[in-house]
């Protein structure tokens, strides 16, 4: 798990059900239990597991860590308004800025590097 060892999004899935598989008994309990395999950036999977199964895949070779999910407290669902941001208000920085008009913004993503993280 963690960097992706080729590009074939299938067999990066596969591999995913096959480890689940050795740790719940069956293929088609891997299935059931896996709620999304990360194939694109890199390569892991989320799944339902007891602690005792966490701790069994957390201990396969390859595997680079396995955590907790956490449930997290959505916070708005209006962004605009939570950042302070409000089109309803003349005196924002966002009325200041002209709503964004005239600014480009770039963003260029690098990837990862896992050599450099460590």
């Amino acid at each position: 798990m963690g960097e992706k060892q080729h590009s074939n999004l299938k067999l990066i899935t596969a591999s995913h059900i096959d480890l689940l598989a050795s740790v719940v008994g069956s293929k088609e309990a891997a299935v059931k239990s896996m709620v999304y395999s990360y194939k694109h950036g890199f390569s892991g999977f989320a799944a339902m597991l007891s602690v005792d199964q966490a701790k069994m895949i957390a201990e396969l070779p390859g595997v680079v860590h396995v955590t907790r999910n956490q449930l997290h407290s959505l916070q708005t669902t209006r962004s605009w308004d939570y950042l302070g941001l409000s089109t309803h208000s003349p005196s924002n920085l966002l009325h200041k800025a002209k709503n964004g008009d005239g600014i480009i913004i770039g963003f260029f993503d690098s990837g990862i590097s896992l050599s450099q993280s460590q």
